[in-house]
């Protein structure tokens, strides 16, 4: 069943690439305005040169300026809010001997700082609207790989988030829910990302490709479906539930 979204507003944090870009050209596509934000100005822009309905300030969530950024643009130039997709995070490699300090908190003030800041800010534009919330969380919230342990509980920590928000928010109106993708063929995958070697990225791949009912990673486009049905009127009865699109690797 196809999505419409026409009249309707959304913001993507983390818009960009991947997941995040897919779901900006499918919520356009469908007749949604939506605004992206990301921390780098050449990939976002070429993120909304995709589609006229996209449209993109350079904000890093991580940072308490960078999540208001976002939602005062949607403010300035729409005035409203239907849509907000939390999909902005970083994935780092490290045993818990060499998770120091700085890993921690570059980890935590993205996947989960600023999701909670975004949220926060853009909640008053979603209690006019009656709006939709969808996290962006991962199967390894529920499946945790060894030496990505921060990570692992950074997105574990959005699900909780998902479920709490989901039950005090349905006397707004507001339903929040959460999808949590397997492995996707996106830049998160990149060993300077990773603060690994590229034999590491490697090894990491050919270990999830042996957990892959499927064998083979999912595309972006794949789990911008699930986000578009979750952020349209065909989900108005689903609140607090969590989606998986992991090839069979169960969350």
């Amino acid at each position: 069943m196809s999505q419409t979204f026409d009249k309707q507003v959304a913001l993507i944090t983390g818009g960009s690439t991947g997941i995040g870009a897919a779901a900006a050209l499918q919520l356009a596509k469908a007749g949604a305005k939506v605004v992206i934000t990301g921390r780098t100005e050449a990939t976002l822009r070429a993120s909304a040169a995709r589609h006229e309905n996209i449209h993109y300030v350079v904000a890093d969530i991580a940072t308490m300026a960078g999540a208001s950024r976002g939602v005062e643009e949607v403010k300035k130039r729409f005035g409203a809010l239907d849509i907000l997709i939390n999909n902005a995070g970083i994935a780092e490699i490290a045993p818990l001997g060499d998770a120091s300090s700085e890993h921690v908190h570059r980890i935590w003030s993205t996947n989960v700082d600023g999701l909670i800041e975004t949220t926060r800010l853009a909640l008053p534009l979603l209690k006019q609207s009656k709006g939709v919330i969808v996290n962006v969380a991962s199967i390894v919230a529920d499946q945790p790989f060894p030496n990505m342990s921060v990570y692992c509980a950074s997105k574990a920590a959005v699900l909780a988030l998902t479920r709490s928000w989901a039950q005090e928010l349905a006397a707004d109106g507001i339903r929040v829910n959460a999808v949590s993708p397997g492995p996707i063929e996106t830049p998160i995958y990149d060993a300077a990302k990773m603060r690994v070697s590229g034999q590491q990225i490697d090894e990491l791949g050919a270990s999830i490709m042996g957990l892959l009912p499927i064998k083979r990673f999912g595309k972006s486009e794949e789990v911008s479906e699930v986000i578009a049905f979750l952020a349209s009127r065909a989900s108005s009865f689903v609140t607090g539930a969590q989606y998986t699109v992991g090839g069979g690797i169960e969350a």
